[in-house]
């Protein structure tokens, strides 16, 4: 089996010399920027080290956890961790190793997080644990004490552009999607999927407008934004292509600082949405 992941040159070789060694740890740590394909990297570890033909997320020596965001969930829970130890108190099914992928480990609550460490302090059979975060900071410390942590940077624009290659894109398209990316191969896969292309431009023609409308324009998009749902997509389109344009852009720190503070609050549900939305288009 190749890699599938573009990239990560130094990753692959460390863990092609523990592949063979036969010494790979029971747990890793996977951080980085958020969407630059480190979950990729921990499914092709999984059809690597099992000796699979392709990624299946139905494997039965797979278990995958992560925030049910289709679900409004932002959290991981005990519950997660309850149905994980039922995983492993099976033996595998083909092997040679059940594998646990933790996409956004950070979001463990507290009672997850310390139900798990149980899990990870005692590792039933050959199980390889990896946890995947963008801020390895917020997990448990004896948590992130117990797994040996893989740090993957953001990849350069090449190797970003020969991930859309095979896609049905337009040269123009992958481009505008390579640049916009800013070194996230996964962001740029998942935009390059169906009808995405179309939302990110009509996105920025928006945003576009909005730099340019009176402030009652602004409260009335602010409002009609809100309603589509979701729009915290659409804010980050808006992040990205201010950060690619801040050299032409007009008062550009200003724009970017403002879209920052948007981007950290608008993910968070304790907070008024619209007035986030409201007050930032106006102090555009």
């Amino acid at each position: 089996m190749t890699w599938q992941t573009t990239g990560f040159i130094q990753q692959k070789k460390t863990f092609e010399s523990l592949i063979e060694q036969d010494a790979l740890s029971h747990a890793y740590i996977f951080h980085g920027p958020e969407q630059i394909g480190k979950k990729l990297f921990a499914q092709d570890l999984f059809v690597r080290v099992n000796e699979r033909d392709k990624f299946d997320a139905t494997d039965p020596d797979l278990f995958m956890i992560a925030p049910k965001l289709a679900e409004d969930e932002t959290k991981i829970y005990i519950e997660d961790i309850r149905n994980l130890k039922t995983f492993l108190s099976l033996r595998p099914y083909y092997g040679p190793y059940q594998f646990v992928i933790i996409d956004n480990a950070h979001r463990l609550t507290p009672e997850a997080s310390n139900a798990f460490l149980k899990l990870l302090e005692e590792p039933t059979g050959q199980v390889i644990f990896i946890l995947i975060t963008s801020q390895p900071q917020e997990l448990l410390q004896t948590i992130s004490s117990r797994g040996q942590h893989i740090s993957f940077l953001p990849h350069n624009d090449k190797v970003v552009f020969q991930s859309l290659i095979e896609t049905k894109l337009s040269k123009t398209d992958q481009e505008l999607l390579t640049a916009l990316a800013r070194g996230r191969i996964g962001w740029a896969i998942t935009a390059s999927e169906s009808g995405n292309v179309k939302d990110i431009k009509q996105a920025i023609a928006d945003f576009g407008t909005i730099l340019k409308s009176p402030l009652a324009e602004r409260m009335l998009f602010a409002k009609t934004l809100f309603e589509k749902q979701p729009y915290q997509e659409q804010i980050n389109y808006w992040l990205a292509w201010a950060y690619v344009n801040r050299a032409t852009l007009p008062n550009a720190h200003h724009v970017l600082s403002q879209l920052l503070m948007l981007h950290q609050y608008i993910n968070q549900p304790q907070y008024n949405h619209r007035a986030l939305l409201e007050n930032t288009l106006i102090n555009l």
